[in-house]
């Protein structure tokens, strides 16, 4: 990772490496391309079922019409053209044909009791042979059996595509009820159009579905390239203004030291010529090391935002950096007024002492800055404000929660929503990266930082730190 990615890791919480644009592009065309199969075979799957409920529809209703053409047939020609000395051929014959024709029938065959032909418009079979469909379909068998009308299953007809083929056989009786024979009745292409238009209709509205699917996963995934490719640029620019904005800061700090450096130096070496004592000479050269630890301390606070601080391992007694913090702190604050109260009671009581998974010094640097930054709230009401700070530790499930709070003025909600963000402080000489710093520690060992505040009321800090895994779950 460049030196770029570490600041905005350390600022922003993220880091910018060169192979995480790549692979998130890829895990976007993932999603994309899983979306629009998804879609594509959404969307055939319902045309297929669509399809399928349409066709039993269609099938059920030529089933019927074939029935009701086959019985009105049989009808006629049981009640006057067909009887016990037989038929009269050429009559029924003309007659049959014009049912064919006005119903856009393929064919027309008249069988007697015993499946015998007695007419085949199509002549398919010689008359007085058995008819070809007493064996192809057990239709035909069992309406001369039953003498009930029904229909065979529609069925698409070998080699010729769009045909269909879809039978309906009624029996023919005599006046007395005896079946004498039976007609079937198949029907034709014109009588299947609309079955066939419609399997047109759904293939071109699949085809041109899909050709929509594949127009916008092109489209979505040109828009995604352009947000990416937007989001790197956003992110490389939010780098680079950190970077600007921390350089900025840093050369208005080091100025001052540099500054006094080059005058004692300037001093130390006209006292040297000008043979001043040794003693006078050591005193001015001796503000120089402080100046030069003063700039090392100021350079390495900035560097700790963009790198992992060691000190942040391990684990610590809390209470105990608590007792330290104070009694660093007490002497200072009781000169201006302001009570520093600890609190720690629930150790002192469990006899166990609370631990966090959370390195000793970090955690004195977190809560030398969380009590400064109390304090520095309880002046700024005024000179000689004076207030009280409270610093109490707990156990809260599995994490350790350690709560400031003072009486200060209190924060306002814009100070509460931006009080983590880089470079924002409402101190006249803040640099606005406290913190952030602390923030940036805190998150890198799994804990958090939460402000509760109501102006003019105080603020209430809440710092909550992982246990140590061994004592987690302690009650």
């Amino acid at each position: 990772m460049t030196d770029r990615g570490l600041v905005a890791d350390g600022l922003f919480g993220q880091g910018i490496e060169p192979s995480q644009g790549g692979s998130r592009r890829g895990r976007y065309v993932a999603v994309l391309a899983l979306l629009l199969t998804a879609l594509l075979l959404a969307g055939n799957v319902t045309g297929l079922l669509l399809y399928r409920s349409l066709q039993a529809e269609i099938d059920r209703e030529l089933g019927d019409r074939l029935v009701m053409v086959a019985s009105t047939a049989a009808q006629a020609i049981g009640s006057s053209g067909m009887g016990r000395a037989g038929i009269e051929p050429e009559s029924v014959r003309r007659e049959l044909e014009r049912l064919a024709l006005t119903n856009e029938l393929d064919n027309i065959v008249l069988v007697d009791a015993s499946a015998r032909t007695l007419i085949d418009l199509r002549a398919q079979a010689v008359p007085g042979d058995r008819h070809p469909l007493a064996d192809l379909d057990p239709g035909l068998e069992a309406t001369l059996l039953s003498g009930l009308a029904q229909s065979t299953e529609l069925i698409r007809a070998d080699g010729a595509p769009g045909a269909y083929l879809k039978t309906g056989f009624a029996a023919i009786e005599s006046d007395a009820g005896e079946i004498l024979g039976a007609i079937a009745v198949e029907g034709g292409s014109g009588f299947f159009r609309a079955l066939t238009a419609l399997r047109t209709r759904l293939f071109w509205a699949q085809g041109i579905g899909t050709l929509a699917v594949v127009i916008l996963g092109t489209l979505f995934f040109r828009i995604l390239r352009s947000f990416v490719r937007l989001e790197d640029s956003l992110r490389q620019s939010s780098a680079l203004l950190a970077i600007g904005q921390i350089s900025a800061v840093v050369a208005h700090e080091i100025k001052n030291p540099l500054a006094i450096i080059r005058s004692r130096s300037e001093r130390v070496r006209a006292k040297i010529e000008a043979g001043k004592p040794r003693e006078e000479i050591l005193e001015w050269f001796d503000a120089i090391p402080n100046e030069v630890d003063r700039l090392n301390q100021i350079l390495g606070n900035y560097l700790s935002l963009a790198r992992p601080d060691q000190n942040a391992e391990g684990s610590c007694e809390v209470e105990q950096v608590m007792r330290e913090t104070a009694a660093l702190l007490e002497p200072d604050l009781a000169r201006r007024g302001i009570t520093l109260q600890t609190s720690g009671g629930e150790a002192r009581e469990s006899g166990v002492p609370l631990r966090a998974a959370f390195g000793a010094r970090s955690l004195k640097q977190v809560l030398l800055n969380l009590v400064l930054n109390a304090s520095e709230a309880i002046q700024a009401q005024g000179p000689g404000s004076t207030g009280r700070i409270g610093l109490v530790a707990r156990r809260v499930g599995d994490r350790i929660e350690i709560v400031t709070t003072d009486d200060g003025p209190g924060m306002s909600d814009e100070a509460r929503r931006r009080a983590l963000e880089p470079f924002f402080t409402t101190k006249p000489t803040g640099s606005g990266l406290g913190l952030t710093l602390v923030s940036s520690l805190v998150r890198a060992r799994g804990g958090r930082l939460r402000f509760e505040s109501a102006a003019p009321k105080g603020t209430v800090v809440r710092l909550e730190l992982p246990a140590p895994t061994g004592e987690r779950n302690r009650e």
